[in-house]
């Protein structure tokens, strides 16, 4: 997730966001890797990634661009905006031509350093009830102290 996060940085996460309303695109969510089925993701971990895709969307990753709905939809970090890649070994937005749909109660996550991100385009999709929280304030190291975005 770097930028937004980096090996090493200490956070605290907040869990009332998601009680009052359903993560949107863009969020940085924390869930529970519990019930994803995919022999390299191991159970009872917990992940971060930024939500790409919520219930019922449709999505495409081409020319390092995320359409939504057929839509050109721009994810930034403090970097600037996240260009996407096809990664080898990937199942889901292999290829331009790939589409999917993010089921019911599910979301589509990535990783904001997209090259090097074992995220949603391997394993699939995060089902709601997964998600803990969402990182808000990261308080080490003293250089990277402040919100997570």
């Amino acid at each position: 997730m770097t930028p937004a996060l980096s090996p090493g940085d200490h956070f605290m996460m907040e869990n009332f966001t998601f009680l009052i309303r359903k993560p949107y695109r863009s969020d940085i969510i924390v869930f529970q890797t519990q019930g994803i089925q995919h022999p390299s993701v191991p159970s009872n971990q917990i992940y971060i990634k930024r939500v790409a895709g919520e219930p019922g969307d449709r999505l495409r990753i081409s020319d390092g661009k995320l359409y939504v709905n057929d839509r050109h939809v721009e994810l930034k970090n403090s970097a600037g905006p996240i260009h996407y890649v096809s990664l080898f070994g990937s199942q889901y937005l292999a290829s331009s031509t790939n589409t999917i749909t993010v089921p019911d109660a599910h979301y589509f996550v990535l990783g904001d350093n997209s090259s090097n991100s074992f995220d949603s385009r391997f394993w699939g999709f995060v089902p709601a009830r997964n998600i803990i929280g969402r990182p808000s304030i990261c308080y080490w190291p003293p250089n990277r102290i402040g919100t997570v975005k």
